[in-house]
C-alpha cells in the first residue's frame, strides 16, 4: 500500500544504507526526477558502490519498493498491535490520519511508482502487485475476525477505502480524508453484519 510512514532505519551494510536513502529521496522527489549521479551525491557513497550492489537503477528502484513495503507492514501493525482484534480494521484509519498528517507525506509509494513508470513490463510491475495482493490478505484476516461473511468481498471494499483516502488526502492536503473513510468502512462492516443477521 501504501508508502513510507517513518523515516528509514539503516541496518548497517553498504548496501541496505544505499536501498534505505535511495527509499527516502525517491519518495519525497519522484523516481524519475533522481538521476544516479543525483543519488550518489546525497547518499554519500562512490557510483562504483552503487553499481556493485545495483546493476542498473531499475534493479534499485524494485529494492527500494520491496523496502518500503516492508516499512509499512512494520509500522502498520506496530500500530495495530495494542487495539483488540475486532478494532483493528478502523485502527487502520487512526494510523493513516497520522500519517497523513507528517510533513513528509507524498501519498502511496506503489500508486506514484506506477504512474511514473506507465510501462507494463518494468520490473517494479510486479512488486506493486505483491504489495497489493498482500495487503488484500492481510486486510482479509483482519476483517475476517470481525465476524462478516464473504470477509474477501468487505476487505476489498476496505482496501479501497484506504486507497481512496490517501488519493484525496495528498491531493487535497486533507488528513481528515482519514475519517471520513473510517466512517464509511464502520458502515460497510455494520451493513455486512446486518446482511449475517438478515440471512
Amino acid at each position: 500500500m501504501s508508502a513510507s510512514p517513518e523515516p528509514p532505519r539503516p541496518r548497517g551494510s553498504k548496501r541496505d544504507l544505499i536501498v534505505d536513502e535511495a527509499s527516502r529521496i525517491f519518495y519525497a522527489r519522484g523516481l524519475r526526477a533522481v538521476g544516479v549521479d543525483a543519488l550518489v551525491d546525497e547518499i554519500g557513497v562512490a557510483k562504483m558502490t552503487l553499481y556493485k550492489h545495483f546493476r542498473t537503477k531499475d534493479e534499485l528502484i524494485v529494492a527500494c519498493l520491496y523496502r518500503v513495503d516492508e516499512r509499512y507492514r512494520e509500522w502498520i501493525e506496530g500500530r495495530l498491535a495494542g487495539i483488540p482484534p475486532a478494532e483493528r480494521v478502523l485502527g487502520i484509519f487512526d494510523a493513516l490520519r497520522d500519517w497523513f498528517s507528517s510533513p513528509d507525506f507524498r501519498g502511496c509509494a506503489f500508486v506514484n511508482a506506477t504512474v511514473e513508470l506507465a510501462d507494463l513490463g518494468h520490473p517494479a510491475r510486479a512488486v506493486v502487485l505483491e504489495h497489493k495482493r498482500r495487503t488484500r490478505d492481510w486486510v482479509t484476516e483482519l476483517v475476517v475476525v470481525c465476524g462478516v461473511d464473504d470477509p474477501g468481498f468487505v476487505a476489498r471494499q476496505i482496501v479501497q477505502l484506504m486507497e481512496g483516502a490517501i488519493s484525496t488526502a495528498l491531493v487535497e492536503d486533507d488528513p481528515a480524508a482519514a475519517d471520513i473513510a473510517r466512517a464509511t468502512a464502520a458502515q460497510v462492516i455494520a451493513a455486512a453484519h446486518n446482511d449475517r443477521k438478515a440471512s
